[in-house]
């Protein structure tokens, strides 16, 4: 039964991810941004979803989850998960424009704040709390899917963070005074990270990719449990979670806006892209994006909550400081190349 429920998940998505490879939604390179050698199959995220789904399903009908499952807030999670996937989809398939991806994404993320079932920072106004929702699946979502452009990082990190979210909230007691979608939802972020090491078996030797059904997808259910997270704790232990992700999106956003270059088109300009066009393998690149997500998953289960907003900012000026090294290193070596 150990061996089902964990290694379940893992053949199921690795199954699935076959199929996906078989229908060929083709990621075609387009001289820019996608740089591999000829098109790749795409929408990887598909089975990686659909595996949470029907988990979620069998983990309710074998009591592996309580029974309440489907109305705690755990269901709306999921939901949010499967619609943004679906979105995403949508884009691999038949393409969409770049502000037509940020409305349907941030409408998605405004109704899960409106619907609010029961995820509530009790010491906020609550047109505070759906206002700030609503902005960090929005960052969820992009932040993933801007990371999304290396074999084996964005979804290799995105388990990770899912395992310490899981960790966090596999914490919650029975008897504590708010419980609500917790001890079901660290299952599925445990069965979501098994999921993805289902597909990294297809994506680390790059023939299949995530796609936007992937990136917003998981993106939105990281989002979703990292509520979850900022209830049962703090929401700066949420943050520490995504930081991984945070750095180099939010310093590579300022930079191109400080020199005048449009943040809304694709790019080749994050940390990590820096260090593909220099000539490093897709593996190596992931591992040092997997370790720093290990770190502060570590900190985030372990430090207190009254210490969290220390530990985020000690470690967003970490992550900054190698940032900025490599961006004035690196990044004017490439410069100065032409790369």
């Amino acid at each position: 039964m150990t061996f089902i429920r964990f290694m379940g998940p893992v053949l199921l998505s690795a199954a699935l991810c076959g199929m996906m490879f078989l229908i060929r939604i083709d990621d075609a390179p387009d001289g820019g941004r996608k740089t591999q050698a000829a098109p790749v199959p795409s929408s990887g995220g598909v089975a990686i979803l659909i595996t949470l789904g029907l988990s979620a399903w069998l983990a309710g009908e074998a009591g592996l989850i309580s029974q309440y499952w489907i109305r705690n807030g755990t269901q709306t999670v999921l939901a949010l998960a499967l619609a943004a996937g679906a979105i995403g989809f949508v884009d691999d398939k038949w393409g969409m424009n770049a502000w037509l991806k940020l409305v349907l994404t941030g409408t998605l993320a405004i109704t899960f704040a409106v619907l609010d079932p029961g995820l509530r920072l009790a010491s906020l106004p609550l047109p505070l709390v759906m206002a700030g929702v609503a902005f960090w699946l929005m960052v969820t979502m992009n932040g993933v899917n801007f990371m999304d452009g290396s074999n084996g990082l964005a979804m290799g990190s995105s388990a990770i963070m899912l395992l310490g979210a899981a960790g966090i909230l596999g914490q919650v007691q029975p008897s504590d005074d708010w419980v609500g979608p917790a001890p079901d939802l660290a299952f599925l972020c445990i069965t979501g990270a098994l999921a993805i090491l289902g597909f990294l078996a297809w994506n680390l030797p790059g023939k299949l990719y995530a796609g936007d059904s992937g990136a917003f997808g998981i993106g939105a259910f990281f989002g979703g449990a990292g509520i979850i997270v900022g209830v049962v704790s703090t929401i700066w232990t949420a943050a520490i979670l995504f930081l991984p992700f945070l750095v180099d999106v939010v310093l590579t956003v300022l930079w191109r806006a400080k020199n005048g270059q449009s943040v809304m088109t694709a790019h080749r300009d994050h940390a990590y892209q820096l260090f593909l066009r220099s000539g490093w393998k897709h593996i190596p690149v992931a591992v040092l994006w997997w370790v720093f997500s290990w770190a502060c998953a570590l900190v985030a289960m372990n430090v207190p909550d009254g210490l969290a907003v220390f530990a985020f900012f000690g470690l967003t000026i970490v992550g900054s400081a190698l940032w900025f090294l490599q961006r004035l290193t690196l990044g004017r070596r490439l410069s100065a190349e032409g790369l």
